[in-house]
Parts: C-alpha cells; sequence; structure tokens
C-alpha cells in the first residue's frame, strides 16, 4: 500500500513537472541552477571553468527544437525552456524505474527518453568540433551523452525486454556516440573530469583508455 502512494505521488509530480514546464521554464531553469549549483548540475567533479549552464548553450539553440516538438510555439518559446521539458519528461522515466512498478508506459518514457537525448547529443556532435571549447556548450553535451546512456540503459534492463527495433535504434544511437565521444576524448574537448564518477561504464573506459593526442581549444 505504502508502495502504490508512493508511486502515485511521484507519478504526480513528474506529470506537473512535465505540464508545468512550458509555462514556467525560463524562470524555473533559472532558479534550479542556482538552487542546485555546486557547480553544473551534469558534474560533481570537473573544474568550473571547463562546464558551463547545459541549458543556455548555444549548441542547444541549435538543436533543441529537432529534439522537443512544440509545433508552432517553437516561434514563442525560449530553447531553455524547451530544453526544461526535454528533462521533465526524461524524469517521469527515472521516477517510474525507482517506484519498481515497470509497465507499458513506463517502458515507453524510457525508450523515448534515450531515443530524444540520443538525437540531442548526436546534433551537438554533428556541430563543428571546436564548438565544444565554449563551456556551455560543453556542458549540453556532457549531459546529453550521460543522460542516453543512463536511459539505454534502464531500457536494456527492461522486463520484459523493449521491442527488437526500439533496442536496434539505441544500439545504433550507442554505437555513434561512443565513436564520438572517442574522437572528443583525442581531440581533447572532453576529459575524464567532465563527467561524474556515476557515468556509464562505456563513457568512463573510453576516458581512461583513450589518450589526448592534440589540443584544439589552444590552437
Amino acid at each position: 500500500m505504502i508502495r502504490q502512494v508512493l508511486t502515485l505521488i511521484l507519478a504526480f509530480v513528474g506529470g506537473f513537472l512535465a505540464v508545468g514546464a512550458w509555462i514556467w521554464a525560463p524562470n524555473i531553469s533559472s532558479a534550479m541552477s542556482s538552487f542546485v549549483s555546486v557547480g553544473p548540475s551534469v558534474s560533481l567533479f570537473a573544474d568550473a571553468n571547463r562546464l558551463g549552464r547545459p541549458e543556455v548553450a548555444p549548441v542547444v539553440r541549435s538543436c533543441i527544437f529537432r529534439v522537443v516538438d512544440v509545433g508552432p510555439d517553437a516561434e514563442k518559446m525560449q530553447p531553455s525552456a524547451a530544453y526544461f521539458i526535454l528533462k521533465a519528461g526524461s524524469m517521469q522515466a527515472s521516477v517510474a524505474a525507482l517506484a519498481g512498478k515497470p509497465d507499458s508506459r513506463s517502458e515507453f518514457r524510457t525508450v523515448l527518453s534515450a531515443v530524444k537525448w540520443g538525437e540531442l547529443a548526436g546534433c551537438i556532435y554533428a556541430q563543428d568540433d571546436r564548438e565544444l571549447c565554449d563551456p556551455d556548450n560543453r556542458a549540453a553535451m556532457v549531459e546529453a551523452t550521460t543522460k542516453f546512456f543512463a536511459f539505454a540503459k534502464q531500457a536494456e534492463a527492461s522486463k520484459p525486454p523493449i521491442p527488437a527495433g526500439d533496442a536496434s535504434v539505441i544500439e545504433n544511437f550507442s554505437d555513434k556516440l561512443l565513436n564520438a565521444l572517442k574522437n572528443h576524448r583525442r581531440y581533447g574537448t572532453l576529459v575524464a573530469a567532465d563527467f561524474s564518477s556515476f557515468a556509464a561504464p562505456e563513457i568512463m573506459r573510453i576516458m581512461r583508455e583513450e589518450k589526448a593526442t592534440s589540443d584544439i581549444c589552444k590552437r
């Protein structure tokens, strides 16, 4: 009974955030940044000068409306608001996983979250390599990559297993992002300290095994 009540409360909170994000996101996103900041939200260990605020990153302005479809309202909405909507929506998938009672809806939200963060990460990586020299852009890249692999792992562990088509889409994103991550590790635009110790093993393995061969940000 307690678990059922907790599940309902958490689901309500997640839904409330997703719906209210469109209205309040411009103010909430800046307030959240101040409230939770012990440094950037994506890492507790990175140099403060390396990571900025992902929600205001130029690459987010370029990519977010390819990922978050708000229809004709896109012209009126700030990119940071759309970014907050993406985060609020994926929060629902995290809540469902924590509640420990997976169903078809929670499975759908997990897969959708993985795909959306994968799309955002892919769009960011498609920008000029030097774009990640900007602290805000780098923070957005780190967060998108981290969240994609977190939801990909969650989808992989789903019981019953997710459909083969969804699994294939996520695997393709994973392969592309890992290759891009290797390149940026070699370029020196991303380092291990940019990621928290809770990052996916695939990310940390690349950060550990690949060596920087240059630093394009200092050219």
